[in-house]
């Protein structure tokens, strides 16, 4: 059950072919419950498609939003043919055993890839090599010893799915600030150890711990927009670092900013509005900004939208969207602050951008999923050029993409943060999501 005029969505299909190579789509889950559900899926699998394990067939798993596998049975046109005799032979055999992980750790690591990967990793625990979101220490420097461990700590999300967790590591990659990292679940899918509530009684992530050099003792920061700001300050442009703020005696450079942030403010108040309340009524007609049919260029359908009347919700976060790349195709480049002569940054983002880019990156997802609104393709994409050539430029960066979800994982991770989703918007659309 949900709201009161919610509209439930369906638990999302998985297919998993059974054959030799069925383990691997379970990597898209990318949950602890694919692992934890591979073992009974490999015995299932067994038992119901073979000794040799090449029976034809497929099963669905549905992986509800609340959490948990729906019941698994064989699918239409790929159910299994009917039983041979050895198949009904296997109901009164046992299970084939089934390898453990440490052996196919081993197996894995025995192969290029699986050799490379874990040579990733313990370049990793060094505070070196690339991006990545279970990374426990940041160094940058290509050298490193002990006594050079730096004395902040940041604390955030274990599975990479707080947005203010991703804002600030994507601010600490591209500054390269030294830290260490402490992982710690979020509410919506763990507890939070003793010790962490301890340091941060109110269970805030992220948390910035920061070492006092006479005691020993951490100081904690929290508010992901603090703690941004602090380690711009802390790692000037003097000591070799990017900039990601305007100058304090920079007036024009600190106005564009904050008048940025409060509309990044607005445009996620507005997609509260239309993703997790129920649309109110569809307004259709009219020219300019006031109809959808006005949407590009005046005139004419809307964009993806087949001339189909809208919410008050939904006009409101679509014009909202329309500052947004205003602001964005007015500087040269693709970011916040390409090229403006008051905070030259003209081949980075800055502080600005990733306020900005962790909820876009979920509304992309949502809006699609819960209301048809895909803002990557299509008559959207060309009434937004300004926020899809920033998104293009993002997606060319290596640490976005360590921390960017997919589409799956969002609509899985929004609802235990932010409640359900409202099914609405453009219906035609809406229903290929």
């Amino acid at each position: 059950g949900g709201r009161s005029g919610q509209t439930q969505r369906p638990a999302v299909p998985f297919f998993c072919p059974m054959a030799p190579s069925f383990a691997a789509p379970l990597r898209s889950f990318g949950t602890a419950r694919a692992a934890a559900a591979l073992p009974a899926l490999i015995s299932f699998a067994a038992l119901a498609f073979g000794k040799d394990g090449t029976g034809a067939g497929a099963v669905v798993v549905a992986f509800q939003p609340a959490g948990g596998f729906a019941s698994s049975r064989p699918r239409g046109v790929l159910s299994p043919p009917t039983p041979s005799s050895s198949a009904l032979a296997m109901s009164t055999s046992a299970a084939p055993s089934i390898s453990s992980w440490d052996s196919l750790r081993a197996r894995s690591a025995s192969q290029p890839v699986g050799g490379a990967a874990n040579a990733e990793v313990e370049v990793r625990k060094t505070g070196r090599g690339s991006a990545h979101v279970q990374s426990n220490l940041r160094l940058f420097d290509g050298e490193g010893s002990d006594e050079r461990r730096p004395k902040l700590t940041l604390y955030r999300d274990h599975a990479g799915w707080c947005p203010y967790c991703q804002k600030t590591m994507l601010l600490i990659e591209e500054k390269a600030v030294p830290i260490n990292i402490e992982l710690v679940p979020m509410r919506s899918y763990g507890d939070k150890p003793p010790s962490f509530m301890k340091l941060v009684p109110n269970g805030l992530l992220p948390a910035l711990g920061v070492e006092d050099p006479k005691t020993g003792q951490q100081q904690i920061v929290t508010e992901s927009s603090v703690i941004m700001e602090l380690l711009d300050r802390w790692h000037p442009v003097g000591e070799g670092y990017r900039a990601m703020l305007p100058p304090d005696d920079n007036a024009e450079g600190n106005a564009r900013y904050d008048a940025l942030a409060r509309l990044e403010r607005e445009l996620f108040s507005w997609w509260c509005t239309l993703v997790f309340r129920p649309e109110g009524p569809r307004l259709g007609g009219g020219g300019g900004m006031g109809g959808l049919m006005g949407m590009l260029g005046g005139g004419g359908g809307g964009g993806g939208s087949k001339g189909q009347p809208m919410s008050g919700s939904m006009k409101g976060f679509l014009e909202c969207l329309d500052r947004v790349d205003s602001q964005l195709t007015s500087t040269p480049g693709p970011w916040f602050f390409s090229h403006v002569t008051s905070f030259p940054s003209d081949d980075h983002p800055t502080m600005i951008d990733f306020v900005y880019v962790s909820h876009l990156e979920r509304m992309l997802a949502s809006c699609a999923y819960w209301k048809g609104l895909d803002l990557r393709s299509g008559p959207w994409r060309e009434r937004y050029p300004g926020i899809n050539a920033w998104f293009d430029a993002f997606e060319k960066r290596e640490c976005y993409l360590a921390f960017k979800s997919d589409y799956y994982t969002h609509v899985m991770d929004i609802p235990p943060q932010y409640g359900p989703g409202y099914d609405g918007g453009f219906e035609e659309e809406r229903r290929e999501y």
